[in-house]
């Protein structure tokens, strides 16, 4: 019996092929379905400047994710995206602490059905069903698109111990990277094993690469080793370790983040929840490509485009950074203390003149919606001109003030942005006025 027990286990084990040529490549079909698991570990640190003459602090990081998906492949129009997906998180959970502060962000179950869409080194991602938030956006940005590692593979047939070079698609995507300065990924068929009726290839892959991400200039190197069904012609699995190295403007070390992903992916069909998605229009447009902005601390929500980012709250005002020098300074206060358009008008006027600007022109006030006015003021200084856009909100709960500085590039899109925040403006509870 142990005899017939080990000659079966040998009969139906993996066997290595002999030396032959294989073609590897990842065909990801459109309305072809998977299922994905990840999992992301990082440790490390980064270097916050304190005074010229003293050493910078040190900043602990460590983190951790685990995302599973239902994904199906959408035609995408070249015009728009090289890579489109439809994707159904299951769970998707990302804690991070750093120093003393701990974050964990997921996706709400209201936009759990996400469209990504990748053309070139940027992605779009958006929910069909309603507008994400900022950390939900971040959150999703990051993760890989599998078919745009399909440049870890040469498309070609190879032998094992062939080697070759992966595409700049392909690096810029297991990085993360804006632009590669230098360097490369090398990758070389090692084997390619049979199981059952299958055949899978083990490709390694590892190099140093030097560029520039949303943080500046930086250092990634990677090693790492994926599968190819050869038969399903798709990656099954992905492994990366890498050191992430963020520098200053010298190229001096600024930090260090060592972090390891893995990912397996298998072919799928029948997922219902993706097909009661793909009855939403999966197209992005001015809707569903906005950032939901909501804080309990604060009391407030609104929507608004993704060139804007709310970049602090400081008491009752909250501070939005626009696109081109674009800005805007929301105050918040008691439905009786908000001032009447006209009264904030003259005290906007006063304030520009106050500040060495003569007032030339104005429009408004006018009514927008209800309990929503607005006008604007355009001042001369020294050396320029300047358009401020003002609004002025009154809700049962509570109410605000937008004072917005709107630059003269593309003045009518601004403009149009911003009245579109004023219109989603919600007091979510009473406010103090504190």
């Amino acid at each position: 019996m142990r005899y017939f027990l080990v000659h079966s286990a040998l009969l139906f084990a993996p066997l290595a092929l002999a030396d032959e040529s294989v073609k590897l490549v990842e065909k990801a079909t459109p309305d072809s379905e998977f299922r994905v698991v990840s999992s992301t570990s990082i440790e490390g640190y980064v270097l916050r400047p304190v005074a010229t003459d003293k050493p910078p602090d040190r900043i602990p990081i460590k983190g951790k994710s685990r995302i599973d998906y239902a994904e199906r492949i959408l035609k995408a129009d070249p015009r728009e995206a090289d890579h489109k997906t439809l994707r159904i998180y299951e769970k998707i959970e990302f804690r991070k602490t750093a120093g003393d502060r701990t974050d964990e962000i997921t996706l709400r179950p209201a936009v759990r059905a996400l469209v990504m869409m990748k053309r070139g080194n940027k992605k779009l991602p958006f929910s069909p069903v309603g507008p994400l938030m900022w950390d939900e956006l971040d959150l999703v940005r990051t993760d890989f698109m599998v078919p745009a590692l399909a440049g870890l593979l040469p498309g070609r047939a190879v032998r094992p111990g062939d080697t070759w070079t992966a595409t700049r698609g392909a690096a810029i995507e297991l990085t993360d990277l804006e632009k590669i300065e230098s360097g490369e990924l090398s990758c070389k068929l090692e084997k390619v094993t049979a199981h059952g009726a299958r055949n899978v290839a083990e490709v390694t892959f590892s190099g140093t690469l030097t560029g520039v991400d949303q943080d500046g200039p930086t250092r990634h190197k990677l090693t790492g080793k994926l599968l190819l069904d050869v038969t399903a012609e798709c990656i099954s699995f992905l492994s990366v370790e890498g050191e992430h190295y963020l520098l200053d403007e010298g190229g001096k070390e600024a930090g260090k983040i060592t972090g390891k992903f893995e990912m397996s992916r298998l072919r799928d069909s029948g997922s219902k929840r993706l097909a009661d998605a793909a009855t939403k229009s999966l197209e992005p447009s001015e809707e569903n490509t906005r950032l939901l902005y909501y804080s309990d601390e604060a009391g407030i929500r609104f929507i608004h485009e993704r060139q804007w980012h709310v970049v602090r709250i400081q008491g009752r005002q909250i501070t939005v950074d626009g696109p081109q020098g674009a800005g805007l300074l929301i105050t918040l206060d008691t439905a009786d203390k908000v001032p009447a358009a006209g009264a904030y008008m003259l005290e906007a006027r006063r304030d520009l003149e106050a500040r060495g600007g003569k007032v030339t022109s104005r429009r408004g006030p006018d009514r927008v919606v209800e309990g929503v006015d607005t006008f604007t003021l355009e001042a001369d200084f020294e050396k320029e001109r300047v358009t401020m856009a003002y609004f002025v909100i009154r809700q049962d709960r509570g109410g605000a003030t937008f004072a917005a500085r709107v630059p003269t590039a593309d003045r009518e899109a601004r403009l149009k942005e911003l009245e579109q925040i004023a219109r989603s403006f919600a007091v979510t509870r009473p406010l103090d006025g504190k």
